[in-house]
């Protein structure tokens, strides 16, 4: 079972109802939100995602990734080893402070050869991933 979401502005904002936005609200659960688009292609174009992550309280463990999921994905039975096109963002973990980046190409994955550090304080961080139409 997945936690529930909440919304809210958080602790810390300008403007409360232009600030709301979900929530994790148990500790130690698995998250997922899902939606669907219509298909796409960047070829010939640039790929932005781009999102805004803040983390209300010390966070010791726990990742807040976006992942791009292929045309016709099951979202009633997405879990951790659902396939993906990309998955980008912060991971944090005892040690680890990183930014994921992971495409899938041919169902293998590839993960970035640089570390990115992610934040981990408590304010608001916003991460932008690019993919140039060149890869």
């Amino acid at each position: 079972n997945y936690g529930v979401w909440e919304q809210t502005a958080g602790k810390f904002f300008g403007d409360e109802e232009d600030q709301t936005g979900v929530k994790t609200s148990q500790d130690a659960r698995h998250y997922s939100m899902t939606a669907a688009f219509d298909s796409f292609s960047n070829e010939g174009k640039d790929l932005v995602v781009q999102y805004t992550v803040k983390h209300g309280q010390k966070i010791d463990c726990g990742g807040a990734y976006i992942k791009l999921l292929p045309a016709g994905f099951d979202a009633e039975n997405f879990d951790g080893d659902s396939p993906f096109h990309v998955m980008f963002g912060p991971d944090i973990c005892g040690g680890t402070k990183k930014t994921h980046v992971i495409l899938t190409h041919n169902e293998e994955n590839h993960l970035i050869k640089s570390t990115i550090p992610c934040e981990t304080d408590q304010l608001t961080h916003l991460y932008t991933l690019v993919i140039h139409a060149d890869n």
